[in-house]
């Protein structure tokens, strides 16, 4: 079970907080990362380079989201309100202060300086020098806050524990409650522009959104399979998954949608650009689409990390991904053959 659903009202629920056709296969590199004295730094590569140089270390920092904003600078929060950092596309890690030890679920950035942080107990913080410092901004809630998305400088959306919405017009100086009356549990928020959003859900439930948040209307698609990821890309194309490996996925920006299967365990969480995408899980899971969630094929994860589970997943370029999850670990996955990193 991931670290960020204990605690929470219904335990076994809340695992994982946050296919046919000719599929690209993908070369995976795992990174080590070792304790520096000015915090964490993780030395990787893109898979160049021999798999002798390359290992997986098992850190007491569990990972749950990852956001880059091109294909050199992203971040990457978890456990205790960890933070890190890369300018090398991951090559190397920074560990930042969040100035919180509250569990860090979600990221959203809109440039290299801008960005906000949203998790446990409702806390949100922004940060406008690219990480480096971070302030509180203050929420409307106490409940957990498990995504967060913005749109721009001013227009952002956070969701969470006990149907939890709130959205902010202002870079997040004010945050409005815009919650749910609904007791749902709410997991992952996208947008496919300023106005129109996505949310997955616990018990099968999406959310749609043509009014930038304030209000939402509900589609029960997963046939009582909680959804714990959602994401959409330019063309229309727009998948959610979750519990049991379900798939939900739609072609024509959302006014109608198939159910199917995307692997065996529970999927957590999804990225999708242009049809392609990943989408991770319990036990290691990996999967891949080309089709825009039609169908989906099984990336065999290494043996030694069958056990754990992922949650962070970003597309960094064209066929590129990093994925993370349990007690810090970080895959680097890109269109090649598949090589197995030693231990």
């Amino acid at each position: 079970m991931s670290e960020k659903f204990k605690g929470t009202r219904y335990g076994c629920l809340r695992v994982g907080i946050k296919r046919g056709m000719i599929f690209f296969t993908f070369s995976i590199v795992a990174i080590l990362l070792v304790l520096a004295a000015d915090g964490f730094v993780g030395v990787s590569s893109f898979g160049k380079e021999s798999s002798k140089m390359l290992k997986y270390n098992e850190l007491d920092r569990d990972f749950y989201d990852l956001e880059f904003i091109d294909n050199k600078h992203g971040w990457i929060c978890g456990k205790w309100g960890v933070i890190l950092k890369t300018r090398d596309s991951g090559k190397a890690w920074k560990m930042l202060d969040s100035g919180t030890t509250d569990g860090i679920f979600s990221l959203s950035f809109i440039s290299m300086d801008r960005g906000w942080a949203v998790g446990q107990s409702g806390v949100v913080l922004s940060t406008v020098d690219g990480g480096e410092t971070w302030v509180n901004q203050g929420s409307p809630v106490k409940e957990h806050l498990f995504s967060v998305k913005f749109t721009d400088a001013l227009h952002g959306v956070a969701v969470g524990d006990w149907g939890k919405i709130i959205l902010t017009e202002d870079g997040g100086r004010t945050w409005v409650d815009v919650s749910l009356t609904e007791d749902i549990i709410l997991y992952d928020v996208d947008f496919v522009g300023g106005s129109e959003g996505w949310i997955a859900a616990e018990t099968g439930a999406i959310f749609h959104t043509i009014d930038g948040g304030r209000t939402w209307e509900k589609l029960d698609l997963g046939e009582g399979k909680t959804f714990f990821g959602i994401s959409f890309d330019s063309k229309g194309n727009g998948v959610a998954v979750g519990m049991e490996g379900v798939v939900c996925y739609t072609s024509d920006g959302g006014k109608s949608w198939s159910l199917t299967k995307g692997a065996e365990g529970s999927l957590f969480n999804v990225v999708l650009v242009e049809g392609k995408g990943l989408a991770v899980g319990d036990t290691a899971s990996i999967v891949e689409t080309i089709d825009g969630g039609k169908s989906w094929r099984i990336v065999p994860s290494p043996l030694y990390m069958r056990q754990n589970w992922f949650q962070g997943v970003e597309s960094v370029s064209n066929g590129r991904y990093i994925i993370s999850g349990v007690r810090g670990s970080v895959l680097f996955i890109e269109g090649s053959e598949i090589a197995m990193p030693g231990k």
